[in-house]
Order: structure tokens, then sequence, then C-alpha cells
């Protein structure tokens, strides 16, 4: 036992090439990492004032919208970069109001602290309704909410685009409710439409007929305006059983003779749009008026418009308000579109509107381009 232990002893653990290394191996070269990428731009948080005032304005509170911005311009709050774009949702406001005193005060205002040209005032965008032109030689107006006393400013921006256009389309779909003075002024126009041989063709018109027989009572000597503007809408809808008994009760009530039921004139063909050089293009999306209420159908024919196309642009030069349910709608779309690549543009955004869209994320997949102030 001793001498193997004698022998483990005597091992020489320094003989050269008794335990042979290994030859060591080339360094791998480094692999330089690559760049990294630049951040995503950061968009400074929206003022609260403007964030507000731009909810409740999509909620139909513009009074209160119109508040909430006055407030924080007079009290100095911290509007920071958006101080340009508070003003200009306040200018936008104040226009869909009505007040046109206070938009030309406040234009001095502006003009004097920022040093450039206000906004300037334009009755096109008035209220819940709008009127346009449309191609093939109409007028298109779209009334919304409540037809009352706030009509007056449309049918006069009707009246000035019918002196060059053979037919007025008024589309209806969208009234929620109706009164006399309303009833009155609409009336009116048509009356001078039809002097000037204007086509009128209505959209839905049994839409606002529901509304108003629900609300006129036989016997009751009030509301005429209303009484005769339902014999208008029923000869436009060729109800001729429904105005021949609306005229009957017509003429109980007020103890007069009623209009006669008249067969309306062959009407135009209108000309399709897209054979229009000057119309909407195939592959156009439009959004216009007031989006109340839109559901995901609405929206649908986005995906058509986008067919073969990677970039596309989506007209709302004309869009007055969307609500928050009808937004929703169109994010769901816009962001399976920009999850398949596609790059979406919104142009001619309201200033108050593209502020909306910008709470609710719509800028995370499209570029909202709202009007110059």
């Amino acid at each position: 036992m001793a001498d193997d232990n004698d022998d483990l002893m005597s091992l020489d653990f320094t003989v050269p090439g008794a335990f042979e290394a290994p030859p060591e191996e080339p360094a791998a070269p480094e692999i330089p990492a690559p760049p990294a990428a630049p951040p995503a731009p950061v968009r400074p948080p929206m003022p609260a004032a403007l964030e507000e005032a731009a909810r409740m304005y999509a909620a139909g509170q513009e009074l209160e919208a119109m508040r909430r911005l006055e407030s924080a311009i007079k009290n100095g709050e911290d509007l920071g970069d958006a101080a340009v774009r508070a003003w200009g949702c306040l200018f936008e406001l104040l226009q869909v109001l009505g007040r046109r005193p206070a938009f030309d005060a406040l234009a001095l205002t502006f003009a004097r602290r920022f040093e450039k040209s206000p906004p300037t005032w334009s009755p096109v965008v008035d209220g819940p309704h709008v009127a346009s032109e449309s191609s093939g030689g109409r007028a298109h107006v779209s009334l919304s909410g409540m037809l009352d006393a706030g009509i007056g400013e449309v049918l006069k921006q009707t009246m000035k685009l019918a002196a060059t256009s053979a037919m007025v389309r008024m589309d209806l779909a969208k009234l929620e409710d109706a009164d006399n003075n309303g009833a009155t002024l609409l009336m009116r126009a048509l009356a001078a439409l039809k002097r000037a041989k204007k086509e009128i063709v209505f959209g839905n018109p049994e839409h606002l007929a529901q509304i108003l027989s629900a609300k006129l009572v036989p016997g009751e000597r009030s509301n005429e305006s209303m009484w005769l503007l339902l014999l208008e809408l029923y000869q436009q809808a060729y109800r001729q059983d429904a105005f021949e008994e609306a005229a009957v009760n017509y003429a109980v009530t007020f103890e007069v003779s009623p209009p006669s039921w008249e067969a309306l004139p062959p009407r135009a063909a209108e000309a399709p749009q897209a054979s229009s050089a000057n119309g909407p293009k195939s592959d156009e999306f439009v959004l216009r008026g007031q989006m109340l209420g839109a559901n995901a159908a609405q929206f649908a024919p986005l995906d058509a418009a986008l067919a073969g196309s990677e970039e596309f642009d989506i007209d709302a030069h004309n869009l007055v308000r969307i609500d928050a349910g009808s937004a929703a709608h169109l994010l769901d779309v816009l962001t399976r579109l920009h999850d398949s690549g596609k790059k979406l543009r919104i142009i001619g955004l309201s200033t108050l509107v593209a502020a909306y869209l910008e709470t609710l994320g719509f800028a995370d997949v499209a570029e909202l381009r709202a009007r110059v102030i």
C-alpha cells in the first residue's frame, strides 16, 4: 500500500506535455449590436379643457363645450402647444351655436394674441344641418336633430346653392323632432324653390311624415304649417290615400279648403356619381354631416374602397360631428386595416372633430389632418 502511495506521490505533474492543453480557439469576432430603433414620437398630452370640450361636443353638449373652452382661455389655463387648437375649437362652437357677435369679438382678440389672421365666419357649417354642392348640378341638404327655427341659416345657404343647381335633394332620415316654426321655414323654402322651377327630391319623406302625424291632433287649431308640410311629404312619398285622409282632417280643423293632390312631374334621372368627371371617385370614402348612431355596416365599404391600395385618404371635409358609438365602429375598421399594413389618412377634419378622434386613439392607426386654423 505504501508503495502505491509512493508511486502516486512520485507522479510529476510538471512534466511538459504530461497534460497537453488543447490549442486555444481563436476568439469569435464580435457582432455589433443592431442600432436601436429611433423612439416613436411622443405626442404631448392634450390639455384637459380641450379634451373635455371635444367629448362634450361629440355628446351633443355644444353649450357646455363652449363654456369649458371660454373658461380655460379667460382663466389662463395652461394649453401648451395646443393653444391655437383650443381657440379654433371655440370658433367652431360659436358658429355651431350661431353666436356671430361673440365670434367676431373672439376674432379680434385672436389676431392680437397670435398675430395671425383669425378664422372667418362660415354659415355652411352652422348647427346640425348641412347644405353642400354635389355632382350633376344638384344641391344636397342634410337635416338632422330638431326641425325648428334653427333651420333658417341652412335654408339661406340652400337658396344660394339652388341658384346654380337644377335639383335640390333634402335628406330627412336623421331628423328626430319638429315644431311649427321649422315647418313654416321649410314650407317657405319649398314654395320659393317651386317658383324658381327647381326640382325637389326628399330623401325619406315618410320618416318626417311619421314624426309630424304623431304630433298633430285633428280639431286642434294649431300648428298649421306642420299640417301643410305633412301633406307635402305624403305627396312626395306618393301616398295618395294618406294624403286624402290628412287633407280632410286639415279642412275640418281649419275650416278651409285643403291643397289638392297633384301628380308629381317625372323626375330627371340622377346621374350616377361615378360617371361624373367631378364626382367622387369609385375608391373614395367620405364622412359627412352628423354621424350619430352609425353602425358597423355603414363603414364596411371601406374594405372595398381600399382593395388594391396601400395608402388611402378618407374625406372628412363635410363631417360636422361623430358620436362615440359611430366613432367606435369606425375605429374598429381602421385598426384592422392599419394592422394589415394600410397607411390611412383622414383629411379635412374640423379642429373640434380632430381633437375628439385623437382622444379616442385614432392617431395610432391613421394620420389626422385637420383644416388649417
